[in-house]
């Protein structure tokens, strides 16, 4: 009887186990994926770096290049995700140089 109990035993954690992952995976998929690195420059794509990658709206802390990935996001001219919207759809750009925006909302 006692084998039989730790048989038992034994196949409820790996199911445990199992049911656990599952769920981190699906967690997964509901965390926003989309970031963006700003740089101090001077000029371009490189010096001191800050990264967004919070849902809503986030005031970038330079201005001189950005790094975006992910999907999905909206960049605006002024602080506060206010001013004129620009929406970039796909990640894997880069923007070297000052293209003026001061802000950027990440839909998640």
């Amino acid at each position: 009887m006692a084998a039989t109990c730790s048989v038992t035993s034994a196949a409820v954690a790996v199911a445990i186990v199992a049911v656990a992952m599952a769920m981190m995976g699906s967690t997964d998929a509901a965390i926003s994926k989309t970031y963006l690195t700003s740089y101090s420059g001077p000029g371009g794509c490189f010096g001191q770096t800050a990264t967004v990658g919070s849902c809503g709206c986030s005031d970038l802390e330079f201005y001189d290049g950005q790094d975006f990935e992910g999907d999905t996001a909206t960049f605006y001219t002024e602080t506060g995700c206010a001013g004129t919207p620009y929406q970039v759809n796909g990640g894997g750009i880069q923007f070297c140089g000052d293209y003026g925006w001061r802000s950027i909302y990440i839909g998640c």
